[in-house]
């Protein structure tokens, strides 16, 4: 069974305005709150940079370069099938990569 909503829990502190709660309304108000506690523990926001490293070893490991002649060109912009790029070549730190490292950068010295 699924927990109250916040409408719910809302409309069970109402009715606590207008007098005592029944048993029933405060083991579900207490129901909600211990749900909602539990979201707030396991928050995914709070391993936010566990998920960009994340993001980062994956968008890496499709980016990477291969050496086009002079160049480094970007293996899946560049449509790299293993011998030749069937796309347009796209130099290598491609635009997936920088915008990467304009929202999450590394924090390490270039």
């Amino acid at each position: 069974m699924k927990g109250p909503t916040i409408a719910q829990l809302l409309n069970i502190a109402d009715r606590a305005d207008r007098g005592p709660l029944q048993p029933a309304e405060v083991a579900r108000l207490r129901e909600g709150i211990a749900q909602f506690s539990s979201r707030r523990r396991s928050n995914p926001a709070a391993n936010w940079g566990a998920r960009a490293a994340a993001l980062r070893r994956k968008l890496t490991g499709l980016h990477y370069p291969v050496q086009r002649g002079s160049i480094a060109a970007c293996a899946e912009c560049s449509g790299w099938n293993g011998s030749r790029c069937v796309g347009l070549v796209t130099q290598w730190p491609c635009p997936t990569l920088e915008a990467l490292d304009d929202h999450f950068p590394t924090g390490r010295a270039a």
